[in-house]
């Protein structure tokens, strides 16, 4: 190879090599901030009496298209999307577990109310389907209203048997057509619809520990 060869090889290599250099550090760098982590808290209660047994939560099930961290959004034309900069901070199924065993625990009257990872084996099961839980915009515009949507199976450990179904669905309008106010939108209904669980739940496992009345 001539020398004008070499030098002109020599330049490509290096400007190449700028290049590469300048299209990673491009794709590396974002200039857009982290996506804003909101969670949902149980809201305070009133305990109800005393009922001598236990609960296992498991994980919830959740309907596709929302099992993730995203936020859901649905619009009247059908179309789902997410909120964009804004996502749970945790997967959805260890959301609403989380926000169940929170409500149990501020409102039942059972005994001990464990996560599904516990090693303890409490007699019953509580399993939540999650088939809705996304906010829905009006087709006049302004903020959207949350409906959560729960489907709760109460089984007995002992026999493996379902003993209950429990339809929870509830819808609380957002206040204002932002991101706070859409969060706490959702914990409104999401707290509405599990109050509807637990005090089911407790009326349904406080019947057998009830004193049989003498004919």
């Amino acid at each position: 190879m001539t020398r004008p060869a070499l030098a002109r090889h020599a330049l490509l290599c290096v400007a190449a090599t700028i290049a590469l250099g300048a299209c990673s550090r491009s794709f590396l760098r974002s200039d857009r901030p982290p996506p804003t982590s909101y969670a949902l808290s149980p809201h305070p209660g009133v305990r109800a009496p005393g009922i001598a047994t236990g609960l296992k939560v498991l994980t919830p099930i959740v309907a596709p298209g929302i099992d993730s961290t995203r936020i859901a959004a649905s619009f009247p034309d059908r179309r789902v999307d997410h909120f964009a900069g804004a996502r749970w901070n945790a997967p959805l199924d260890e959301v609403i577990e989380q926000l169940a065993i929170g409500e149990f625990r501020a409102r039942s009257g059972l005994r001990t109310v464990v996560p599904d990872h516990s090693v303890e084996r409490p007699r019953y099961w509580l399993e939540i389907e999650v088939a809705a839980f996304q906010a829905e915009y009006p087709r006049r515009g302004g903020p959207p209203t949350i409906d959560a949507h729960f489907v709760a199976r109460l089984g007995d450990a002992s026999t493996d048997r379902v003993i209950a179904s429990i339809d929870a669905d509830a819808r609380r309008r957002a206040i204002a057509n932002r991101m706070t106010s859409i969060v706490a939108a959702f914990e409104a209904a999401a707290d509405a619809a599990l109050d509807r669980v637990v005090a089911t739940t407790d009326a349904r496992l406080a019947r057998p520990l009830s004193p049989r009345r003498r004919p």
